[in-house]
């Protein structure tokens, strides 16, 4: 089906009266792109501070507009004229409110486009000498002694695009990992635990609060061909669950890999670093975490070893 991509430029504040506006016209479903309700967000939710992509924050900068959706039919055109007409009206209404341009943008769109347009954007990337990421409906042809890692985008975190997964992909990449014994705490899409057995783990334990991301990490490991004995799976949080966390305590790890947010891993920090194969201190690494996050550094990525 073919749609129609209408996009009403304003200001922070008029979006409300804007928004009324198209609720009397009877447009009941849009989406708002607002820089001060973003800020405002993170403002009242620091602990989401980590998630934030800068490529967003710039995005935003300056940003208010407003974005609906109508089909492509015979009675589109007068639709959008009606719709131009009362926004003219709207602000003759309210002459002491700054309404910006209130400029509309027309674009079209295909319902095949919403569901694959976005795989333009996810292509085949090299971590270095020794791994190659690419998605299942791309070919890349690695080079000699290259790993190909088939990742693809998923609603559990990690494909390897994000800088802290890529920069935890490098470090195991560097690593010799032969026979080793891997940990992933918090394994979102997998993406660490298979790279690392790919590059030589003999097994490991992968785990993450969320159902969905246990799902999807099996789903990735078959596509990477990797038997499922390789990696046990389990889900649950170890700092809550105690027989999760006598599981995994049982273990010595030559490898940990953790890819989350810094208050959970100043957290769990204590006792991955308990759990490694050579015990090693964790309140210098819980202090560059927690000082990583005060200065607004992403510090999200935390690979172990020994």
């Amino acid at each position: 089906m073919q749609w129609i991509e209408v996009t009403i430029k304003t200001t922070s504040a008029a979006i409300d009266l804007v928004c009324d506006r198209l609720t009397v016209l009877g447009f009941d479903s849009f989406i708002i792109d607002d820089q001060q309700d973003f800020e405002r967000f993170l403002e009242e939710n620091h602990q989401y501070w980590d998630y934030v992509d800068e490529d967003l924050e710039q995005k935003m900068q300056g940003l208010s507009q407003i974005r609906l959706y109508l089909e492509d039919s015979a009675a589109a055109p007068e639709q959008i004229s009606t719709l131009r007409d009362d926004l003219a009206v709207l602000r003759r209404d309210y002459p002491a409110v700054d309404f910006g341009s209130l400029e509309v943008a027309l674009a079209n769109v295909r319902d095949e486009d919403w569901e694959n347009n976005w795989k333009q954007y996810y292509k085949p990337f090299v971590v270095g000498p020794r791994l190659l990421v690419r998605p299942s409906w791309e070919e890349a042809r690695p080079e000699e002694g290259q790993k190909v890692l088939v990742m693809d985008p998923a609603s559990s975190f990690g494909t390897g695009s994000h800088a802290t997964t890529r920069l935890c992909l490098e470090e195991l990449e560097g690593m010799d990992l032969e026979g080793r014994m891997l940990l992933d705490a918090g394994c979102g899409s997998g993406i660490l635990a298979i790279a690392a057995l790919l590059l030589g783990a003999r097994e490991g334990l992968a785990c993450d609060v969320e159902e969905n991301a246990i799902r999807t990490t099996l789903e990735n490991m078959e596509k990477n061909g990797l038997e499922k004995e390789r990696c046990t799976l389990l889900q649950g949080d170890f700092l809550q669950d105690e027989a999760m966390y006598r599981q995994l305590a049982e273990h010595r790890y030559g490898i940990i890999t953790a890819n989350i947010v810094s208050d959970v891993l100043i957290a769990m920090a204590p006792h991955l670093c308990r759990w490694l194969e050579e015990e090693i201190g964790s309140s210098e690494l819980a202090r560059r975490i927690r000082n990583g996050k005060e200065s607004g550094t992403n510090f999200q990525n935390l690979v172990i070893s020994i």
